[in-house]
């Protein structure tokens, strides 16, 4: 005689039983268990057995004394197929863990104090690296100088807590509540902060270099000397907030709402700052509000001669027929730019990223393209005599009918280079 399985419990069932019924009778036995562990099992297994199962999962996520089976019956109806179980699951308000002294529980090595409650607890210089408190709530709690390195607190509610120089590196706070929390001096490098709440929040001096900051609310807060070279605050929330001094040299700022925002003294260099969004009350050095202007199509390209745009990201700009006599562009980023037919006598391009970049029919007449990098850039046509091309990376660019002062090319690379007469070198 065949021995019937049960996908739950792993048991066995009497030959002839009904499978489904053998099964749902099997998880109702399993949720009766004193083990949570075995309850726990249950619940992941209980969904296929239809109306009947997905209620005892409710009733689990409801009414079960351990507040893990209540989570894990809480995550199986968020990640079920059905959309009802769904919204059941969102609807419902998971309590929060009292856990006692989370201090001890990490030295002993429990690292699992999600949807833990520490609201107002004094957890000042604690050690918690890699603990895992997404969800808890910890809104006004002390975490001055705590260690929370890679430490997951992604939903987590922070609102009014004391962060300030604490360790967050590459910590998650996703969707973090972090309204008018102290972060001043605390160090959030390469910290996950997409769509988190940091309006009013006072990160002055705080190290977000390489942060994730997508989506993030920061309006009004204080960011005053921040550090957050290369973070991506790509459509972030920044009305009114204080930029000042702070240094935003590689950040992505594209999309971002700037308006209002006081922009004095920062560090912008190679900053992104297409379709961003400024206002007459965004205070900004005159040099970065027309690399604004310039990337996001309002500025008068035809009077742009001796411009400072030194270290400015302009990559992809639309500089057709531009008037950049004697400008100041010096390791400027203009990577796929449009420069066909600008005047760029005299200009000042040494060390500029100009890699596939049109310069077509431009006038670069004793232009300055020492160290400039214009691999596969489009030069066909263009005015180059006069110019210093000591160290400029020339490898598969367009050089057919180019003017080029004689001798030009005898120490230089030009692997794959379309020569003036067409021919490429090889």
């Amino acid at each position: 005689m065949a021995e019937n399985f049960d996908p739950v419990l792993g048991g066995q069932q009497l030959a002839g039983s009904d499978p489904v019924m053998g099964g749902l009778v099997a998880v109702e036995q399993a949720l009766d268990s004193p083990d949570p562990k075995v309850r726990i099992q249950a619940i992941k297994g209980a969904l296929k057995y239809g109306s009947r199962g997905a209620e005892l999962v409710i009733q689990a996520m409801r009414n079960d004394p351990n507040w893990e089976v209540q989570f894990a019956a809480w995550e199986t109806l968020l990640e079920a197929e059905d959309p009802q179980h769904v919204q059941v699951a969102k609807a419902h308000r998971l309590p929060l863990r009292q856990l006692g002294d989370v201090r001890a529980r990490y030295e002993a090595g429990e690292r699992d104090f999600r949807w833990a409650k520490l609201s107002r607890a004094d957890l000042s210089q604690a050690k918690l690296s890699g603990a895992n408190l997404s969800g808890a709530s910890l809104s006004r709690a002390n975490l001055s100088g705590a260690s929370l390195s890679r430490a997951d607190l992604s939903q987590a509610k922070l609102s009014g807590a004391d962060l300030s120089r604490a360790d967050l590196s590459q910590a998650k706070l996703s969707r973090a509540n972090l309204n008018q929390a102290k972060l001043s001096g605390a160090n959030l490098s390469g910290a996950n902060l997409s769509g988190a709440d940091l309006s009013g929040a006072n990160l002055s001096g705080a190290d977000l270099s390489q942060a994730n900051l997508i989506l993030a609310k920061l309006s009004r807060a204080n960011l005053n000397q921040a550090k957050l070279s290369r973070a991506n605050l790509s459509q972030a929330k920044l009305s009114r907030a204080d930029l000042s001094r702070a240094d935003l040299s590689w950040a992505d700022l594209s999309g971002a709402d700037l308006r209002g925002v006081n922009l004095q003294g920062s560090k912008l260099f190679w900053a992104r700052l297409r379709g961003s969004l400024l206002s007459a009350e965004t205070q900004m050095d005159p040099k970065w509000r027309l690399v604004w202007e310039i990337v996001n199509g309002q500025a008068n390209v035809k009077n742009l001669s001796r411009a400072n745009l030194s270290e400015a990201n302009l990559s992809e700009a639309d500089l057709s027929g531009a008037d950049l006599s004697g400008a100041n562009l010096s390791r400027a980023n203009l990577s796929e730019a449009n420069l066909s037919r600008a005047n760029l006598s005299r200009a000042d391009l040494s060390e500029a990223e100009l890699w596939q970049a049109n310069l077509s029919e431009a006038r670069l007449w004793q232009a300055n393209l020492s160290e400039a990098r214009l691999w596969r850039a489009n030069l066909s046509g263009a005015e180059l005599r006069g110019a210093k091309l000591d160290g400029t990376d020339l490898r598969g660019a367009n050089l057919r009918d180019a003017k080029l002062s004689f001798g030009w090319g005898w120490f230089k690379d030009l692997t794959g280079t379309i020569l003036p007469d067409g021919q490429v070198h090889s």
